[in-house]
């Protein structure tokens, strides 16, 4: 760190000024309830003006002329140029302006929850975590074929030991109570300081986009040139060490497979019993984990979509000022063919070409030919012969209700013994009869009732009781409607 850098950086860094802003209690605590604590990414205008307005009114009670500009005025001001905080734009298709955080404000933000006092730190977990990147980085980072298999061989032969004592004891060793804890609060810390990176990748695409603006706006620049710097930058993005851990992280995400994976992974951890005295504050981010990383990774998606589509309209606006010349010049020689037929010259040269004429022939067109075309009007159509059978007309007949009083005893039985009741437990008790269509009658009365949840995290398993067919859906739980206000 170099002391006029530094002096730099702490004038101009939008993170310091937030920071240090008189109103920085309010800004900070504001954005930190509105997209960390409710894991959103981007907020519409009417909602966060809304929910800043009620915040305010909250704050004058206990600190009253404190902050005396509307919400309107406060949002305007934390999205200009002076401050940026928030990044205001318009979504595709959207008439209202969405709100999102800036990379400064997810720096401030990170520094502030780096501030606060941990109750527990671990220090054990994050020493194995160094001690296994120094491991990877020797085991793959070298070329020498056998070091490689004498490092396989190694941890063969370790995992074939813990397999041989497993067999002869019947015991294994696993994670302390402490230990589980440890590791599942420094995940939580890696996925918050991944979600916040996001930002610096989507900021390092928006500009590129900027560049091409300024290309755009350059005279003199040429179609050509914009064409290449936008190809250039995007593949040196591409190629650089963020891009390439970026875009094999999102091939990664994207995988189904590794997506099932992940939300498998999830559930086996919060199913942990050491894990389930764990407040919401705690344990959301984790949770919430699979869904952040694709919406968070789209937005970055989008951008480079966005950059494209600029590209697109650029290119279309170049041929439409081409052919706008075209026509211009096109009016000038007929002018000058109008004025040369009133007035011709005496003598010399009629009209004089800089370059030599492109000739085009009509004659050498291909001839015109006459479609061919079917007329039907002189064919009398077969008599259709119509089976009015029985058998053919047994589709008609055969159709099933679903009677959804039936299907609101069975959950009402069900719950007058306990107090919740899954889905799965219900069919297993009441197995369907009528297939899919009673399984969508279920969940249509647990989406009507208030009392009732649907897990969209949570997968179950149904069989559907024919031929085997099992449906995976997300956990559909009924509660009853006295304890739906405790929980």
């Amino acid at each position: 760190m170099h002391h006029d850098e530094l002096l730099f950086t702490l004038r101009q860094s939008a993170a310091v000024k937030l920071l240090q802003g008189q109103n920085a209690p309010l800004v900070l605590s504001f954005l930190y309830d509105q997209f960390k604590q409710k894991q959103q990414l981007t907020i519409p205008h009417p909602q966060l003006s809304e929910n800043l307005t009620a915040y305010l009114e909250a704050l004058a009670e206990s600190h009253p002329d404190k902050y005396s500009s509307n919400a309107i005025a406060y949002l305007r001001t934390w999205c200009d140029d002076d401050h940026r905080f928030l990044r205001r734009y318009y979504e595709t298709g959207n008439d209202e302006p969405v709100y999102e955080l800036t990379p400064d404000t997810e720096r401030a933000i990170a520094w502030l929850e780096e501030l606060q006092k941990s109750d527990f730190v671990g220090t054990e977990s994050r020493f194995l975590r160094i001690f296994d990147l120094l491991q990877e980085i020797v085991t793959y980072g070298t070329e020498d074929v056998e070091a490689r298999l004498a490092q396989l061989e190694k941890e063969k032969a370790q995992i074939q030991a813990q397999i041989d004592a497993i067999k002869a004891t019947g015991q294994m060793e696993h994670y302390s109570q402490t230990q589980i804890k440890e590791r599942f609060f420094e995940a939580n810390d890696v996925a918050r300081r991944l979600l916040a990176d996001f930002r610096e990748v989507e900021e390092n695409f928006r500009a590129i986009a900027r560049q091409v603006q300024e290309q755009q706006l350059a005279l003199g620049a040429r179609k050509g040139q914009i064409v290449q710097h936008v190809l250039e930058a995007d593949a040196a993005l591409k190629e650089s060490d963020q891009g390439r851990s970026f875009y094999a992280f999102w091939e990664f995400l994207i995988s189904a497979q590794r997506q099932e994976e992940l939300q498998e992974l999830l559930l086996a951890v919060y199913g942990l019993p050491e894990l389930q005295h764990l407040d919401a504050a705690q344990s959301v981010r984790l949770r919430r984990l699979k869904r952040s990383l694709i919406d968070a990774a789209a937005k970055i998606i989008e951008s480079n979509r966005r950059l494209g589509e600029q590209l697109r309209k650029l290119l279309d606006e170049q041929n439409l000022a081409e052919a706008r010349r075209v026509m211009e010049l096109a009016t000038e020689i007929k002018q000058m063919a109008v004025q040369l037929a009133s007035e011709p010259p005496e003598k010399g040269d009629f009209f004089l070409l800089e370059v030599d004429p492109e000739l085009d022939m009509p004659l050498e067109r291909p001839l015109w030919t006459r479609p061919v075309t079917t007329n039907y009007a002189g064919v009398e159509p077969e008599a259709a012969i119509l089976d009015l059978s029985s058998a053919n007309l047994s589709e008609l007949f055969s159709q099933f209700y679903v009677d959804e009083s039936r299907l609101r005893r069975h959950i009402a039985a069900l719950l007058e013994r306990q107090p919740a009741a899954t889905l799965g437990e219900i069919t297993a008790a009441y197995p369907l009869t009528k297939g899919l269509a009673e399984l969508v009658a279920y969940i249509a009365l647990a989406a009507r009732h208030e009392a009732h949840d649907i897990d969209e995290e949570g997968i179950e398993e149904i069989s559907l009781g024919d031929n085997g067919r099992v449906v995976r859906l997300p956990r559909v739980v009924y509660r009853r409607a006295e304890l739906a206000y405790v929980q």
